[in-house]
């Protein structure tokens, strides 16, 4: 008829990482919980069976836009380019 499997909901504190793993389940009982750990500095990576789906990750003050958004100033550098280089050691190398 209807098969029942035990899903086991769990906290997994990744000390090196700082990142906390938990279900959605877990995540939905005790949110308040895991809000407070997030406002502490910690990440929270979300998983659906067993598999990381979200994430949930402190607000940076001091960032205004996302990094897919900022601009980057392009490097200006002195001498000649690689290309140049490249074609001079081949040419000396021979």
């Amino acid at each position: 008829m209807f098969n029942k499997s035990l899903t086991i909901c769990y906290t997994y504190l990744n000390k090196e990482a700082s990142v906390a793993e938990v279900s959605i389940r877990e995540l939905m009982h005790n949110f308040s919980h895991y809000l407070k750990t997030v406002k502490q500095g910690e990440s929270i990576t979300i998983l659906e069976r067993n598999k990381p789906v979200a994430g949930i990750v402190p607000i940076n003050k001091n960032v205004t836009k996302p990094g897919w958004k900022r601009t980057i100033k392009p490097v200006k550098i002195k001498g000649e380019t690689f290309s140049e280089t490249l074609a001079r050691e081949r040419r000396e190398s021979r």
